[in-house]
């Protein structure tokens, strides 16, 4: 009651739904702690492309014609696109079909960016892990991989290309005083 006599003052507004204020006033207290919470879960993903359907009730995103996805540093192009997302709508995975589709992003600091290409990128924000499909290649700085399938784990800066029956990995290191700054 005492709460309810404040925000009349306070609101100058006649409450007839006791229930209701109390439901709004719980609603701006924990609202707070509830967006923390949700930027908690994982890093903001922008989306741009020339049209989109988003179905809410599946989690299924679909987006076609110059798409350029952002999260962080990272950047994703493509020409067509699809986001899976969990019932919390979060997006956990991301399958972008190019000619070719393109990941571009920061690894090491004072390194060149890594660019990933492939006829399909499949992106997995949550796990932080790539994979190109299909003309695959990776290549940062002199460093350049290609093949079927590559994949890169982010957490573990690890590239792995799995064995394939539809060809093998080439692989070309380039010495590390290419890259040291004097």
């Amino acid at each position: 009651m005492w709460i309810q006599n404040h925000l009349k003052k306070l609101l100058k507004i006649n409450f007839n739904y006791p229930l209701l204020c109390l439901i709004i006033l719980i609603t701006f207290i924990f609202s707070g702690s509830l967006w923390a919470d949700q930027q908690d879960l994982g890093k903001t993903i922008y989306f741009e492309s020339d049209t989109l359907s988003y179905n809410n009730e599946i989690k299924l995103g679909v987006y076609q014609g110059h798409i350029k996805i952002t999260q962080e540093s990272g950047v994703l192009t493509a020409d067509y696109a699809i986001s899976y997302s969990d019932p919390n709508g979060q997006i956990n995975k991301i399958t972008a079909i190019g000619n070719p589709a393109r990941y571009r992003a920061p690894i090491f600091p004072n390194q060149p960016k890594l660019i990933a290409t492939g006829n399909t990128i499949y992106y997995y924000p949550q796990k932080d892990w790539l994979e190109a499909v299909g003309n695959a290649e990776i290549v940062q700085g002199q460093n350049h991989l290609k093949g079927p399938q590559i994949n890169y784990d982010f957490k573990k800066k690890m590239i792995v290309s799995p064995i394939s029956k539809k060809g093998h990995t080439q692989i070309l290191i380039a010495p590390l005083n290419l890259y040291t700054h004097e």
